[in-house]
């Protein structure tokens, strides 16, 4: 019996990466229904054309910010049964455990051969998970750590909220980016750090600071650069 042909969209601001991507997949008999650089593009192109496995960068620029947490949450609400293999160059425990909290089918990592994404693929397509070896190390240091593995256990909006704080960003600047009241996030960081087990933000930040949980706010005015 001739072996079906899985079917894949593919998402990433880097065209240099999508001609990759491409490439090493149609090279191993894997078809890509379409191509596109931010979030936005990419719903348009799910709702046009079916695809058995979507591949997608974390972060990309998008003009309504459907970044990162948002932009995951609303492909799950929309495709609920596709699986989604995330291939980005963000290695950090935090993120990562966070990812597989989610449910994300597999992750890979850029610094990986493609290799590895024509695996994932083919290992998601049928249903089961893929995490590459960087990945896996990245999980395996988040279950290494109490603290880290406590993250597991926040809500969604803590969880964002806690990233934020890890962005170095001040409640002002979490509420305008995620469109709550600044006593709501007030609240919410309070709550993510009882959760984890600290006394408070201070002791959150050293903890942090002393485990590379330091997050990158360079892109956080337009995108969600955490889980």
């Amino acid at each position: 019996m001739k072996e079906k042909c899985i079917k894949v969209a593919i998402a990433d601001d880097h065209p240099l990466v999508l001609y990759g991507l491409r490439k090493a997949l149609e090279n191993s008999g894997v078809s890509v229904t379409g191509e596109v650089s931010n979030s936005s593009q990419l719903m348009a192109l799910l709702n046009d054309a079916a695809c058995d496995v979507l591949i997608t960068d974390y972060s990309m620029p998008d003009e309504r910010a459907l970044n990162g947490w948002r932009f995951l949450a609303s492909v799950s609400s929309e495709y609920p049964h596709l699986p989604v293999l995330v291939y980005s160059e963000f290695e950090d425990p935090f993120l990562i455990g966070s990812l597989v909290k989610r449910g994300i089918a597999g992750i890979v990592s850029k610094r990986e051969e493609m290799s590895e994404v024509v695996a994932a693929v083919r290992r998601v397509a049928a249903g089961r998970r893929y995490f590459s070896p960087i990945m896996q190390a990245a999980m395996d240091q988040f279950d290494a750590l109490p603290q880290l593995r406590r993250f597991a256990g926040l809500t969604r909006r803590q969880m964002e909220v806690a990233g934020l704080m890890l962005c170095g960003l001040t409640v002002c600047e979490t509420a305008r980016l995620l469109h709550r009241r600044p006593n709501t996030i007030s609240t919410q960081r309070a709550a993510a750090c009882k959760r984890l087990g600290f006394s408070g933000e201070s002791e959150m930040y050293r903890f942090a600071a002393g485990h590379g949980l330091w997050l990158d706010r360079s892109s956080t005015d337009q995108t969600l650069e955490f889980a």
